[in-house]
């Protein structure tokens, strides 16, 4: 009770502060104050090994935080836990911008200050009102019951992985973290085991076993990834370059924000067609960023620099090998950006459709280098490949990544946050 006390008391004195700013005319309902938050959400970004798992996480906190508060209000869509009992003339703008400010506040108390000042200026675009008062209410307590309601949901726990023993197929350590003594998932090896937003739990979603290092599949792979995701490569293109350094950077949940604000402002969506667009790729995001995790120590395989290096059956080894792209420092399948990346662009197949786009979606990575797609399927066979590119996953690994993250997908978009007929 001290703590939602404390909470308060802060809430009413930014309210205070914005009170005292000079307030502009009433204006036409947008879906600025939903875009707007996105946008913060999306750069509070930790600093850490494995940034986009926690980063998923707060991202899927935020969005649905704001979608339920606006369909509070609204009842447009179902909300992710119980409405909040609201006044049916609620500034639902105001409603959004206390929720998403509410649970990142709770999310990063360290940038409170800062997050503070967003607030102030959110609000200042909306004129003061019954309306607008009733609104921050409603937000505040739909961030407050959301926050509950998972509090349980085990992001929190202690990491209990424990690396297997090594053999050919099994996953080790590879460099360049091998020489900093760090193990998969000793900052995120509890995801495996937190509660998911939307399927029903991780291990009825786990992806399939990878196949046997004997088999024709798994040696084709392993000698196309080694001839294309070389250091060195002589056969590579300009473009599967691209492609490879293009997806490094990205990860689902800014995947999520970037491709799902772009869609609503083609479509010209509204408040709350856009929260919820935005909630949902959020889900899929935080669903399938867990289901990989979880996949991953199940089968704990062994990624190509090792397999290459010491070689495998069929395929000569070759000690000196180095992967275009540094390799990430946990186990390797199913590969971990396709499914996450599939079960974002899926979401928004279903909910937008799944024919070419007629000008391309143009999307722009963390260091500004943009790569236009005609279509979503184009967007998933583009990050399937860019990982072989990259020396870092196999081919099938990729494949099975993306499809489940098109289950993923169709499972978020036909069980969550529906339409209620209002």
């Amino acid at each position: 009770m001290r703590g939602f006390w404390k909470r308060s008391v802060g809430l009413m004195a930014v309210l205070a502060l914005a009170a005292c700013r000079e307030e502009p005319e009433e204006t036409k309902e947008t879906n600025q104050a939903v875009l707007e938050w996105s946008n913060i959400s999306r750069e509070l970004v930790p600093s850490m090994v494995g940034a986009f798992v926690p980063h998923s996480r707060q991202v899927a906190f935020t969005h649905v935080a704001m979608h339920d508060a606006i369909n509070s209000i609204r009842h447009r869509y179902a909300t992710y836990g119980s409405p909040v009992a609201a006044d049916a003339n609620a500034s639902a703008e105001a409603a959004a911008i206390a929720a998403a400010h509410s649970m990142l506040v709770r999310l990063h108390p360290e940038r409170q200050a800062e997050l503070d000042e967003h607030f102030v200026t959110s609000l200042a675009a909306l004129p003061d009102s019954a309306s607008k008062t009733e609104g921050l209410r409603v937000g505040e307590a739909v961030a407050s019951q959301l926050w509950e309601s998972r509090a349980d949901d085990r992001a929190n726990d202690a990491p209990t992985y424990v690396a297997p023993t090594p053999e050919q197929g099994v996953w080790r350590q590879v460099p360049p973290w091998s020489d900093q003594g760090l193990y998969p998932n000793t900052f995120l090896a509890q995801w495996s085991a937190v509660r998911t937003w939307s399927v029903p739990s991780a291990a009825e979603f786990r992806c399939p076993p990878p196949p046997a290092i004997t088999s024709e599949l798994f040696v084709r792979d392993l000698e196309e990834v080694k001839l294309l995701g070389a250091k060195t490569s002589a056969v590579r293109t300009a473009d599967q370059a691209e492609a490879g350094l293009f997806w490094a950077p990205i990860t689902a949940p800014l995947l999520a924000i970037d491709v799902g604000q772009q869609m609503a402002v083609r479509k010209g969506l509204g408040l709350e067609e856009t929260a919820r667009v935005l909630a949902l790729g959020s889900m899929a995001a935080a669903d399938a960023v867990i289901i990989n995790i979880n996949s991953k120590q199940a089968f704990n395989f062994w990624r190509p620099i090792t397999a290459i290096r010491e070689g495998s059956p069929g395929v000569t080894a070759d000690p000196t090998w180095a992967p275009m792209i540094d390799t990430p420092p946990n186990q390797e399948y199913p590969a971990g950006h396709p499914q996450q990346s599939s079960a974002v662009a899926n979401t928004y197949a279903q909910l937008f459709g799944s024919e070419p786009f007629t000008t391309p979606l143009v999307v722009r990575n963390p260091q500004g280098r943009e790569r236009g797609f005609t279509s979503f399927q184009q967007m998933v066979d583009d990050v399937v490949l860019a990982r072989v590119i990259g020396g870092m996953h196999y081919r099938n690994s990729g494949v099975v990544g993306a499809e489940s993250g098109r289950q993923i997908a169709e499972w978020v978009t036909s069980h969550s946050l529906q339409p209620t007929g209002h």
